[in-house]
């Protein structure tokens, strides 16, 4: 098995550099919140609903951003991943169009459909013909150059999707947020990098051969699905996430079989889930426990819930990363994605 301390055989595994995009995550943060910030945005206003759109990791920030602001989110919201609008977008409608690239088909899908709804719009991409059509449009947008993801991989630049969305949002007047709980959370984790990266390398050689299950609540919900994303891109694995309290309705009893499995379940926990929420964790590791499968726990600091999505998109970039490497594989590619993408063209 690779050696993970060894960075001249890691470097022949990784020649995009994936790593030190990784390691970047708290300077992409707050670069990203520095540059939303020095914005000047339009306001956006008259809004009854949002609907997020994005693929893959381009959603990233929609996810978090509707698991972290949760009830206190001040419209309905809706996250499309798909070629088209629901049929309630109007006037009122706000769509948040979002791709890393600025080229993803079915993005550029729905923002054709906005602007022929008249819907308010607002962009978050580097670049591409999104950019071109948000500067055309006159909407609201954050283009960022990247420059703290030398890997180019748009996974890895979670700093710009994630709070680089969150200060759109907030610059546009659409939400409210607490710039000091962001800007501590990401002192945080500037000073928990290390301890974060050795708990994940610990953590991956315990899922080699294993088959990853992704459990989270409340406002780390959008971070159990990015975590299963990067298992499935970056370590190149079959993964799946649940969300309490759902699965306790139904998971319970899918835990007898088959038997033996290499199931290992992941769980996301912060001190700051409600009571409610925490007991039905520990009764959910106590149901999993008796059915012999494994679990690792991966627990926030929980300064502040911002703090709490933060360390856990570093944490699930690391351990998805050095599992890809574990496995010695390229990181950075998708060959089967590319494969299909290709065969879509014919």
């Amino acid at each position: 098995m690779i050696n993970l301390d060894d960075l001249n055989e890691l470097k022949k595994l990784d020649p995009k550099d994936t790593i030190t995009s990784t390691q970047l995550l708290p300077e992409q943060f707050e670069g990203a919140w520095k540059q939303i910030k020095t914005l000047q945005l339009q306001k956006l206003s008259d809004i009854d609903k949002v609907v997020f759109c994005g693929m893959g990791a381009s959603i990233y920030g929609g996810l978090v951003v509707r698991a972290v602001l949760g009830p206190v989110f001040p419209h309905p919201v809706e996250i499309v991943t798909d070629y088209h609008l629901p049929d309630y977008v109007n006037e009122s409608t706000l769509v948040v169009l979002t791709s890393y690239s600025g080229t993803t088909e079915e993005v550029l899908s729905c923002a054709h459909e906005a602007l022929g709804k008249k819907a308010k719009m607002a962009v978050l991409t580097q670049g591409g013909e999104l950019a071109e059509f948000a500067k055309k449009n006159s909407a609201p947008a954050y283009i960022f150059d990247g420059k703290l993801n030398p890997s180019g991989v748009p996974r890895l630049g979670n700093g710009y999707s994630i709070l680089g969305l969150i200060g759109l949002l907030y610059k546009t007047g659409v939400i409210s947020v607490n710039e000091k709980e962001i800007e501590d959370g990401v002192s945080l984790l500037v000073k928990q990098v290390e301890n974060i990266r050795e708990i994940a390398k610990k953590d991956a050689q315990a899922l080699v051969g294993k088959t990853p299950v992704v459990i989270a609540a409340e406002h780390l919900a959008g971070n159990a699905q990015i975590m299963r994303n990067q298992f499935n891109e970056t370590s190149k694995t079959f993964s799946a996430h649940f969300l309490i309290p759902d699965l306790n309705h139904h998971l319970m009893e899918g835990l007898q079989f088959p038997t033996p499995t290499n199931l290992v379940f992941m769980f996301l926990d912060s001190n700051l889930y409600s009571a409610k929420i925490a007991k039905r964790v520990a009764l959910t590791k106590e149901v999993i426990k008796q059915n012999q499968h494994e679990i690792i726990e991966s627990r926030s600091s929980s300064q502040n819930k911002y703090s709490d999505f933060m360390e856990a998109a570093l944490y699930s970039s690391y351990v998805t990363l050095f599992l890809g490497l574990l496995y010695e594989q390229n990181p950075a590619v998708n060959p089967w994605v590319d494969y299909f993408k290709e065969q879509l063209k014919k």
